[in-house]
């Protein structure tokens, strides 16, 4: 498993906290504000997944910049062909 990628398991904390703290959250008495508790965990839990994949987005732009960062240094020229480049701007050979 590449250990850059090791944050993606941040990605289990909101499957967690819906599906396996639900129960317990049923059997809170609690009201904070007046809601019902389970409601106001689930108000919590997007929250929580928003900054999870914040937090991800995050990690992944910088793997990426790191990855660019280490392709552009190791190789000198891209490897693209002259049909697929004239592919891309639409140019057609005659």
């Amino acid at each position: 498993m590449n250990t850059r990628k090791a944050y993606r398991w941040l990605l289990w904390v909101p499957f967690v906290w819906q599906a396996a703290l639900a129960p317990w959250s049923n059997g809170v008495q609690w009201r904070p504000l007046g809601l019902p508790f389970p409601m106001a965990w689930q108000m919590a839990g997007i929250l929580v997944t928003t900054a999870v994949l914040w937090c991800v987005y995050r990690f992944d732009q910088a793997a990426a910049a790191n990855d660019s960062a280490g392709n552009n240094a190791s190789s000198s020229t891209g490897s693209s062909t002259g049909s697929s480049a004239g592919a891309a701007t639409g140019d057609t050979a005659p």
